[in-house]
């Protein structure tokens, strides 16, 4: 298949560096029946196909998608006569399967591409991207299901649960995406939030960062903690607001019964950033080592300053701030933070990143954030690069329209 070491995983999840195994046709059909108890080889409008009860299943091998790209890239490269075999199965009351296959050694996973949104393209790119993560999460998860950046519906399945997955027995169940899908529902709306309506509601709730500049995030914070309080989910999943020393200081804490299941991060980032800066990389190590997956918790937002609205907004907020008794450190300035207030957002999109042991060699780009005043290096920290979401990306929602 290729001589190019690249992403490779283990029957565990491990990551491993190798070139891609390379399978004949036969092998490829091989597998497939394997894994279809009561499945064919058939041939259907010209084109080798696998048959298992009522799906008609196209298969090509999982592979590196070649030189620049990173050992993560992967893809399943769709021959276009695969689109007019999709349109006469659906005509047989056939249903039509675009699958993909990565093996290698001992681990089989086959990769559900939902044809549907690729058909009605007029201009079908070749290609259905898959990424290292998407592998790991089949083979240690069993089912793993996301939606890529082009709208594409992937689904990828552990070998021994395929059977079952096509049968509609089995699917993927994460009890704590259904929290997020749950606070998702209330919170993006697509409603334009005005800084002055969120610090108030802050405030009378008592929330302890009411009077901060960055009210975005904070009220962010504010309405994760309330939901997850209110309906008790916190059960599962507690959001961590003053960290006790020598605990891992993060926001998310992911419960299980023996305790914490993992951590993660809640961040408010502008839709216009290219990357999201992150946490200290020594810490996320040790913790991604101790628990085996780390999430970020990333809600986007649209942004609209004060400062392009003859600074209104912020001498209303500073204000208002003084007359709750708010005390600044130094002199009152209505002009305090006028540079960098946020008049409104519109929370449009979030997304959850997991880094685990498959993907934390990339760890997002680690930087420097340079120097502290006494000219000693500031720790190392990781930053979330938008380009290389694919292969950290488990879950994603668009704000109602």
């Amino acid at each position: 298949m290729g001589n190019v070491v690249v992403d490779q995983i283990g029957p565990r999840g491990e990551l491993l560096d190798d070139v891609d195994t390379t399978l004949s046709p036969n092998e490829k059909f091989d597998l497939l029946v394997e894994a279809l108890p009561g499945g064919t080889v058939d041939t259907y409008a010209g084109r080798r196909v696998v048959r298992f009860r009522e799906h008609l299943i196209l298969a090509a091998q999982v592979t590196h998608l070649g030189h620049p790209w990173p050992g993560f890239k992967k893809r399943i490269q769709i021959p276009r006569p695969w689109v007019d075999v999709y349109q006469s199965a659906l005509a047989d009351g056939l249903t039509p399967r675009f699958i993909g296959i990565y093996h290698y050694r001992d681990v089989t996973v086959f990769i559900d591409f939902d044809p549907s949104t690729y058909v009605q393209r007029k201009a079908n790119n070749s290609a259905a991207h898959v990424a290292t993560n998407d592998l790991f999460q089949a083979q240690t998860q069993g089912v793993f299901a996301r939606t890529d950046r082009n709208g594409n519906c992937l689904t990828s399945v552990r070998s021994d649960l395929f059977a079952d997955y096509l049968l509609g027995v089995v699917r993927e169940e994460n009890i704590y995406l259904d929290v997020f899908e749950g606070f998702n529902a209330e919170f993006l709306t697509g409603a334009r939030l005005a800084a002055m309506d969120a610090v108030v509601e802050m405030h009378a709730f008592e929330w302890p960062d009411a009077f901060q500049g960055e009210w975005a995030g904070f009220f962010l914070e504010y309405r994760v903690d309330e939901f997850l309080r209110r309906t008790g989910v916190d059960e599962l999943v507690g959001f961590q607001k003053a960290k006790r020393r020598g605990d891992f200081d993060y926001d998310l804490v992911f419960k299980e019964r023996r305790g914490v299941s993992f951590f993660g991060d809640l961040k408010a980032s502008n839709v216009a950033s290219s990357v999201a800066p992150g946490n200290d990389a020594a810490d996320l190590k040790r913790c991604v080592e101790q628990y085996g997956r780390f999430w970020y918790v990333i809600y986007e937002h649209e942004t609209w300053h004060s400062r392009d609205e003859d600074d209104g907004p912020v001498i209303e907020w500073n204000e208002w701030r003084r007359s709750m008794g708010y005390v600044p450190r130094k002199s009152y300035d209505p002009l305090s933070y006028a540079g960098r207030f946020k008049s409104a957002v519109r929370f449009a999109r979030m997304k959850i990143l997991e880094i685990n042991e498959a993907n934390f060699h990339i760890v997002l780009g680690a930087f420097n954030q340079g120097h502290q005043p006494s000219g000693a290096d500031r720790a190392v920290k990781v930053m979330i690069s938008k380009t290389n979401i694919d292969n950290f990306l488990i879950y994603s929602h668009e704000a109602k329209p």
